[in-house]
Parts: structure tokens; C-alpha cells; sequence
């Protein structure tokens, strides 16, 4: 299929994914429903489009095809500064206080991972840095789980999960302006990113400025990751798999495959949220969080990406 073709395709179905998301659910659809779940889909389908292209950014940059946005730690030092505010509401001092600290916590872990991107770490040692930074933050969790006074944990479990509750616009214009700067940033960097996925050597020898681009591009899916994190909690495995269904019919091309990651995530998640509040456990609404939704449909998705690959490789 052309590529145009393809993206268009994607265009009208992540559309109609936000448009008809609203009118589907438990509670029977009316106008005073539609304008509760409107935005509650609006914050998905950003979230969604935020979490791919923050996920594709991240495997070309670090030439890995298992990085997700939650690689660098970035979301577990965000999950951190906004769960101590839901273990101990003392510290939210304002009803934005949980997003403001996870968001201060995110961009400190930036400046730290960017930092030593421009040192000689290399692609390998960031990754090794990451995955150190989230067993970090992953131990600290579990010390404010310990102390957390023990009515707060279901909303701590809850958010930790991955959820979407909103009955504003807020969330939506937070992480829609983030989106919109960091997408206009990595969109002029397309060209060295297409040069820089193909081989690095190559792409100093033509002047891509290499250190500059590890930059700009880990600050992007920084942005976005945290963006999201701090709104919704981390959700699972939509970096991951969105990038990878793609490539077959896309192949590496960023000047599609940015655009094509936002309209599948940005529409994938819209529809596993409106599933997630639409399922009815022991004759009642449920409304899992989404985070399980997408790694109950994500995992099984991306093992048949990979053995669909390993198969053709085979032969």
C-alpha cells in the first residue's frame, strides 16, 4: 500500500476512534454522558499518540528494538514524585502538586541521562544507565508503598497501573501543547534521524551532528513520556509495539513513521480505554485501568510481531 495511502488510513481511523469512543459504555449513552467521557477520550488519545512516537524515538536512538519509553527511567523517577503526593496528600499542597513533582523528578532524570549522552558512554551504557535508574526508583516505590497509610493504597495501586480519569480538559491541553512542541522539534530532525537509524558512521560523514540529535531526540521522548506519566500513570507497551507494527508496512522512514506512530497509538488507546470502562465483571462496570488493557492486548501483539519475523528470517 502507498504510504500516503496508508497514512490517510490512519488519519480516519484514529479520528473516528475519538469520535466514536464517547458514545459507548456502561452507563447509557446521553449528551450529559458524552460530556464526561469526551474528555477523558481527548486525554487518551493524546496519550496514546504521545507514548508511540516517544517509544519509535527511542529505539532509533538507542539502536535497540526493546526500548519503550519507559527505558531511561524517566517514567518510574515521574511515577516517584507523584506518588509520594498520593501516599501522603500533606505534600499536595495543590490539586496539580502530584503532576508538578513527578514532572520536576522526570526532567531532573533527563538532564542526567543527556548529560552523560554526551559523554562517551555509548548507546549501550545509556541503556545499562537506565535500566539502573529504574531499579532505583522501582526500590523507592516500594519504601513509600511500605509507609503510605494503607486507605491510600487502592488509588496508588490504581494509578500505578496506568489509568485515565479526567472530567476536564486540563490533562488534554497539558500534554497537547507538550506534544505539539516536542513533535514540531524531532519533525526538523527527521532527515539526520533516517541518516542516523541507517548506520552512524554514515550519518557524521554527511553532517549529521550526532551528539546535538542524541539530544534533542532524548529530550523529546523524555517530554513526552513524562507528559503522560504524570498525568495517567505509566501505560505499558504502546512504545513498544506501535513503532514494530508499523515498520513492515512503513520500513524506517521518520518522515512517515512519526506521524503514522502518533495516529495508531493515539487511536489504540482511545479504544482500550473505552474497553476498559465498557467490560462488565460480576454484572457491574469494572473500569480497569487501561495499563492492563493495553499489556493484555500489547504482549500478545508484539510476541506475534516477533515470531512473525523470526520465521521469515528463517527462511
Amino acid at each position: 500500500m502507498n504510504k500516503s495511502i496508508l497514512l490517510l488510513v490512519l488519519a480516519v481511523l484514529s479520528a473516528a476512534a475519538w469520535w466514536l469512543a464517547p458514545h459507548f459504555g456502561v452507563a447509557e449513552y446521553s449528551a450529559q454522558i458524552h460530556s464526561l467521557r469526551l474528555p477523558r477520550v481527548t486525554l487518551a488519545w493524546f496519550s496514546g499518540g504521545a507514548l508511540a512516537v516517544s517509544g519509535l524515538l527511542m529505539q532509533t536512538l538507542l539502536r535497540n528494538d526493546l526500548a519503550t519509553p519507559f527505558t531511561l527511567g524517566v517514567a518510574s523517577s515521574a511515577s516517584f514524585g507523584a506518588f509520594i503526593c498520593f501516599a501522603f496528600p500533606v505534600l499536595s499542597t495543590t490539586i496539580w502538586a502530584p503532576q508538578l513533582l513527578g514532572f520536576i523528578c522526570a526532567i531532573s532524570t533527563l538532564l542526567f541521562i543527556i548529560k552523560l549522552g554526551t559523554t562517551r558512554l555509548g548507546y549501550s551504557g545509556i541503556l545499562l544507565v537506565g535500566i539502573t535508574i529504574n531499579f532505583v526508583f522501582g526500590a523507592a516505590l516500594m519504601i513509600v508503598r511500605h509507609l503510605a497509610p494503607p486507605y491510600r493504597m487502592t488509588k496508588l495501586e490504581h494509578w500505578l497501573m496506568g489509568s485515565i480519569e479526567t472530567s476536564d480538559f486540563d490533562s488534554s491541553i497539558t500534554i497537547g501543547v507538550i506534544s505539539l512542541l516536542c513533535l514540531s522539534l524531532i519533525w526538523l530532525k527527521r532527515h539526520d534521524l533516517d541518516q542516523f537509524s541507517f548506520d552512524v558512521a554514515v550519518a557524521r560523514a554527511r553532517g549529521v551532528n550526532v551528539a546535538k540529535l542524541l539530544t534533542v531526540g532524548l529530550a523529546t521522548s523524555g517530554l513526552l513520556c513524562a507528559a503522560v506519566v504524570t498525568q495517567c500513570g505509566p501505560i505499558a507497551f504502546i512504545g513498544l509495539v506501535v513503532p514494530h507494527a508499523l515498520r513492515p508496512f512503513i520500513g524506517n522512514s521518520h518522515r512517515h513513521m512519526i506521524p503514522a506512530c502518533w495516529l495508531l497509538g493515539s487511536g489504540f488507546l482511545a479504544l482500550a480505554d473505552t474497553l476498559s470502562r465498557s467490560l462488565l465483571i460480576l454484572g457491574r462496570s469494572s473500569d480497569i485501568p487501561v495499563g492492563i488493557i493495553t499489556a493484555l492486548i500489547g504482549g500478545p501483539a508484539f510476541l506475534f510481531i516477533v515470531l512473525r519475523k523470526s520465521t521469515k528470517y528463517s527462511h
